[in-house]
């Protein structure tokens, strides 16, 4: 295939000009099956619908995560819609002040809050919260234990909140209401990932506004009583030092875990139960044999990503695939489709969780943006499906047909998962 710059340069009738015209990034459904179709002949199209030229195989899509000297980050969070001046104007109004430190910045600054963070968030310290975070996956079992129903939704009852009361160990806080973390989360992900209208984004704003004054709050809290946790950390490591951190920086971070800490694990929660369940083959193997949920873990995280697309841009001219991009050109990095590539995945689309190189998969992504929650998510995924086997090991998937999905672009999880609890 010839070198493309521009969409009106690839002639209608090939592989790449279709890829793009039927390609749906709101719509989950099917999508696999979409990629599984394109990627042998198109490892990249542009996709006029999101102004973003998307890759589908996972060599090039690591050689994007890993080059930060040329692909920038800073439109990772950039909204999908605009936000309007009517909502920014609010946002000014309310002191809303939130920076890109971490997941939508490039070094200096990104390599300043990645250090400042890693002080806290290592292997080392999650190691610390595994005897915690089994304890609050006992407790939600249990109460699915004592609720007398057969039949229950394991995201409303268990996973929706789970991952974000771990996170609360994080912040060094027990007693705070996860439900009204987890609204704050999904309103700020429709707002960067969704489709809303005018209305519903400044109806959003207000929730947004109220999230950052809660991270701003607790980092005032442990400026007077610092603690064995994150706002602490990272106090800590920024010493008074502007140049290391600044004081809204270090709010910034925290704001930031407040989503990444748990969204991302409740999705890969839901897609791991429901890809097991569908198989009940698969779930009695790990309910006779425990030590296979790890690999499971990874396959799952592989199989059906959570975080299924990540947007880079191109500080100069670049080449990718073959393809040549100006500079300036809009990246998306399908880790969906990097994650079944055929290349590094003998039948990709298959679900094993024998699979030998499952942990190879970039749901995490690579580089300098690696996820440095990842050694938790592992910790929190495993534990959930150590305790669900033990005490559900008969469990079931109710009603497939019924699961949906939430319509954003770079996140994937199911809006319920009913089972029967004992077959």
């Amino acid at each position: 295939m010839t070198s493309r710059t521009t969409l009106s340069e690839i002639p209608a009738g090939c592989p790449m000009h279709q890829a793009g015209e039927r390609f749906q990034p709101f719509e989950h459904k099917g999508m696999t099956d979409f990629y599984a179709s394109v990627r042998p002949e198109v490892p990249i199209f542009y996709a006029p619908s999101i102004d973003c030229w998307v890759v589908t195989r996972r060599e090039d899509a690591l050689a994007v995560l890993r080059d930060h000297e040329r692909f920038s980050a800073s439109n990772a969070t950039a909204p999908i819609v605009p936000w309007p001046e009517e909502m920014h104007q609010f946002l000014r109004d309310q002191h809303f002040t939130n920076e890109s430190v971490q997941v939508a910045c490039d070094p200096p600054r990104h390599t300043r809050g990645r250090n400042a963070a890693m002080t806290f968030l290592n292997m080392k310290k999650f190691q610390n919260y595994e005897a915690d975070v089994r304890a609050l996956a006992r407790s939600y079992i249990n109460e699915i234990s004592n609720s007398g129903k057969d039949v229950v939704d394991l995201v409303e009852s268990f996973t929706y909140e789970y991952p974000a009361k771990v996170a609360f160990l994080v912040l060094g806080e027990k007693q705070l209401d996860a439900r009204k973390l987890k609204q704050w989360a999904d309103l700020r992900i429709k707002l960067i990932f969704g489709t809303l209208t005018h209305e519903q984004q400044m109806e959003a704003a207000r929730d947004l506004a109220d999230f950052w004054h809660f991270a701003s709050a607790l980092v005032e809290q442990r400026k007077k009583h610092p603690g064995d946790d994150y706002p602490s950390a990272l106090l800590a490591a920024r010493a008074g030092d502007d140049s290391i951190l600044t004081e809204n920086e270090v709010k910034s971070l925290v704001f930031g875990l407040l989503l990444a800490a748990h969204e991302t694990t409740t999705n890969a929660a839901g897609n791991l139960l429901f890809e097991l369940l569908k198989r009940p083959i698969t779930w009695q193997a790990i309910v006779e044999d425990q030590s296979l949920i790890p690999n499971a873990v990874e396959e799952g995280l592989r199989y059906a990503t959570s975080t299924i697309a990540w947007r880079r841009r191109a500080k100069v001219d670049v080449e990718i695939a073959g393809v040549q991009l100006p500079q300036g050109s809009q990246i998306l990095l399908s880790l969906t489709s990097a994650n079944r590539d055929e290349k590094q995945f003998t039948d990709g689309e298959i679900f094993d969780i024998g699979r030998s190189n499952a942990r190879s998969h970039i749901a995490f992504g690579n580089g300098i943006h690696h996820c440095l929650g990842a050694p938790l998510a592992r910790m929190e995924l495993r534990i959930l499906l150590e305790e669900l086997t033990t005490a559900f090991p008969k469990m079931r998937l109710e009603d497939e047909e019924s699961i949906s999905f939430l319509p954003t672009l770079s996140f994937r999880g199911p809006d319920r998962l009913p089972v029967r609890l004992n077959g």
